[in-house]
């Protein structure tokens, strides 16, 4: 049953996947080959300058890019079972509610995971053959609260969907998006260093929000 729900969960987020993999991937290497003009036109050298005197990353392209995908693959993975009203029926299957959703939003963040570690691997590849490894370190800890913001993301729209009540669907959505501005609101580079241990546990506290939108549906909490 487990591999059922599984493949069922990856035909409805397959499309949504690859696409955005490919979408992530073009968008690193744009934003390595905007170094590598750099490079070729004055030197390396040039590019450490900026990075440490100006506080320059040039990953600015990337930054909404795991939000954006967040979005889309929660829209893709739980709207259909709103809108085609499939939830009732996924729900009356013989296995157990948690487990079920459990799977189902582990998909989701398994296909970011992958989709996290291509992107920040290619652009951490390509920077470690002409940065120091420090400056490669601040490049990747000033991007991870945009990765954990597409966690952050995928959690608050599977929940919207799977939210019964327009009237919560808009909190819900009001909240993310307060959140999301908290964590696009400092541009230094490793400006949320300190606070990464909250972010990493706001995330996994955020698992539990689609379970609270699932229960107020069974509970016939809907419009």
């Amino acid at each position: 049953m487990t591999q059922a729900i599984l493949y069922k969960e990856w035909l409805k987020t397959r499309k949504a996947f690859w696409v955005s993999l490919a979408a992530a991937l073009m968008l690193a290497a744009y934003a390595c080959l905007a170094i590598q003009r750099i490079v070729v036109g004055k030197g390396v050298e040039h590019v450490w300058l900026i990075m440490l005197l100006k506080d320059q990353t040039f990953l600015d392209i990337l930054k909404y890019v795991p939000l954006a995908i967040g979005v889309a693959l929660g829209v893709a993975q739980m709207a259909p079972e709103m809108s085609h009203k499939r939830l009732k029926l996924t729900l009356h299957l013989p296995y157990p509610t948690n487990r079920l959703i459990l799977w189902m939003i582990l998909l989701g963040v398994i296909e970011l995971s992958i989709i996290w570690a291509f992107t920040a691997g290619a652009v951490a590849i390509y920077q470690s053959t002409i940065l120091p490894h420090e400056l490669v370190s601040r490049c990747f800890i000033t991007s991870l609260p945009w990765y954990l913001a597409g966690y952050i993301a995928y959690l608050f729209t599977a929940s919207v969907c799977l939210e019964g009540r327009w009237a919560m669907r808009i909190i819900i959505a009001l909240v993310a998006m307060g959140i999301a501005c908290v964590l696009f609101m400092q541009p230094a580079p490793e400006a949320y260093w300190g606070a990464m241990g909250a972010l990493i546990l706001l995330v996994i506290i955020l698992l539990a929000l689609p379970y609270r939108s699932v229960y107020r549906f069974k509970e016939g909490l809907q419009d």
